[in-house]
């Protein structure tokens, strides 16, 4: 008999017709994100929306800031419903307001990963049309060289003395607007365009509407039991799904407090759930682990603490077992969701968490998963390894200006991941592998052919192959096997600089190792289940 939610979450689902697809969705829900914001200003404008170090603002004072920002990039900086503007942003009060004011003239917010060097920020600012960018004084030296070949019309930065050629950030909050600027929205209206790298190494915009982010908040309110008394700590970047999609948005939606922290430190984080009793966290297993490896950890008073999710990677079961020793009483819930289903596939009922610790849980509610053979898409039974297939209102509606891998990544409404997984008889999914080279460091995607691509680009180099080996820290790091061209000299550092001068820092490989030849089968496609099993050894 397969595990379910509880009979109050199911009642609240009917099921309608989006796009000539039949699928579950919740029936009592907001259609807009900015619907769901100001809910919450109507029910608590003098609670603290968002804390971000010094800085707390209430939900009063951030809808003051979001109608300011809004009036702005319409009226006086011509952003229009239907145009993009890219946030290069850290965690931080501009995020959220930037985002939010984007949604409100019906403009759609791209978030950018800080990570990116020039060459992919250039390639996504080229596709994704973005009119304005709004970025941190830290990430100019990335941007200025392709001003001049991006569509991009104004820079705003966060720093009171921009560089030439960009615009403070505070001309698009510091006047109080005199009046609310707000374009009508339909759900299904694109709300941000993600980039998620794709096997051919071009990242794909994924489209999330409104739609489909209000039922991932939808989710995790109600499948980890969250109310607008509970504090979430984001100790993940908002530029990623997690981030955003489980942290932010569900937060907004219930009128919780939202604790930002630009990058992650496990000192701040333990300091952080104390002085603010937070309740609850979703992150890669890393922030846990690295959280354990302080010496001091248990002496934090984290009485407050109650939902703490994971996912990205494989959580080790020695550090469910620490987590269970240090706050007895915490919920653990495993979760597995992707940028082109806005976050949550799957989601661990915490009372079958240890029970069922090598799976990643049950369909979200209005979920459907199945496993199908990856050639013909026919679906398989329990037991059986196949490709995990999802259908639901998480799911996006396409890729942003291709078409092609649209139709290639959704039919019917299924989508396929990309993921071999199981689902035994009780519906819990089991993630095997992956059907794409993709590593998972400490929840940062790599894509091997992205960074097989620039170590090709290296006139040194003859042949080059990327796995993932693991790690006890980031569950897995990025390991590259290099083929020196004939009477050429490359040192393991050398290799490593050409990467980090090209690529994000988390693609850079953290090892290398010489080869005179790739291990190829009899059509010459190099064995990395080879590779890998070496390295094992």
């Amino acid at each position: 008999m397969n595990v379910a939610w509880d009979q109050e979450i199911q009642n609240a689902i009917t099921e309608e017709v989006i796009a000539g697809i039949e699928m579950k969705v919740y029936r009592d829900r907001p259609k807009t994100l900015i619907e769901t914001f100001e809910n919450s200003v109507a029910r608590f404008p003098d609670r603290v929306a968002l804390v971000h170090d010094n800085d707390r603002i209430t939900y009063r004072n951030l809808q003051e800031q979001v109608q300011s920002m809004a009036y702005q990039l319409r009226n006086c900086y011509g952003v229009e419903k239907g145009d993009r503007v890219a946030l290069l942003l850290m965690n931080g009060i501009p995020f959220v307001v930037g985002v939010f004011a984007v949604l409100q003239i019906g403009a759609i917010a791209v978030p950018l990963n800080t990570k990116l060097r020039t060459s992919e920020l250039e390639y996504m600012l080229q596709n994704s049309g973005a009119k304005v960018i709004i970025t941190n004084l830290e990430w100019w030296p990335n941007l200025s060289p392709i001003i001049g070949t991006i569509p991009v019309e104004h820079v705003f930065v966060t720093s009171d003395t921009p560089p030439n050629g960009t615009l403070a950030y505070k001309l698009l909050t510091q006047e109080t607007a005199p009046g609310c600027v707000r374009e009508e929205v339909n759900e299904h209206d694109a709300a941000i365009i993600m980039y998620t790298s794709g096997t051919t190494g071009r990242p794909k915009g994924a489209v999330i509407t409104h739609f489909n982010l209000i039922h991932s908040a939808i989710n995790y309110a109600l499948c980890f039991n969250l109310s607008s008394d509970d504090k979430t700590l984001v100790a993940v970047p908002l530029f990623h799904i997690t981030g955003f999609a489980a942290q932010l948005v569900p937060f907004i939606y219930l009128g919780g407090k939202i604790v930002l922290m630009p990058m992650f430190k496990a000192d701040q984080f333990l300091q952080l759930i104390q002085e603010e009793s937070i309740t609850h966290v979703i992150a890669a297993p890393t922030v846990y682990v690295m959280s354990l490896m302080q010496p001091d950890y248990t002496q934090y008073d984290t009485s407050s603490f109650r939902c703490a999710a994971f996912g990205g990677a494989p959580m080790p079961a020695e550090t469910v077992k620490a987590l269970q020793k240090w706050i007895p009483g915490l919920e653990l819930h495993n979760a597995y969701g992707l940028t082109e289903t806005a976050s949550p596939v799957t989601l661990m009922p915490h009372q079958h968490q240890v029970r069922k610790l090598n799976t990643v849980g049950i369909p979200v509610p209005v979920g459907e998963v199945k496993v199908a053979d990856p050639a013909t898409r026919e679906e398989l039974p329990p037991g059986q390894v196949g490709e995990l297939l999802v259908k639901g209102p998480m799911v996006v509606p396409g890729y942003w200006q291709n078409e092609a891998a649209t139709k290639l990544a959704i039919v019917d409404g299924w989508f396929a991941t990309g993921d071999l997984a199981m689902i035994d008889e009780e519906g819990f999914v089991s993630i095997m592998d992956r059907i794409k080279d993709m590593i998972n460091r400490g929840g940062e995607k790599v894509y091997s052919a992205e960074v097989e691509d620039v170590l090709y680009s290296n006139t040194k180099i003859m042949e080059a192959a990327i796995v993932g080996v693991p790690d006890s820290t980031y569950g897995e790091v990025v390991k590259a096997y290099v083929v020196p061209r004939q009477g050429q000299r490359l040192s393991e550092e050398e290799v490593k600089q050409w990467v980090a001068e090209r690529m994000a820092k988390y693609k850079v490989p953290a090892y290398v190792e010489f080869l005179e030849a790739l291990p190829r089968n009899p059509n010459g496609k190099i064995i990395k289940t080879q590779l890998r099993y070496v390295n094992s050894q």
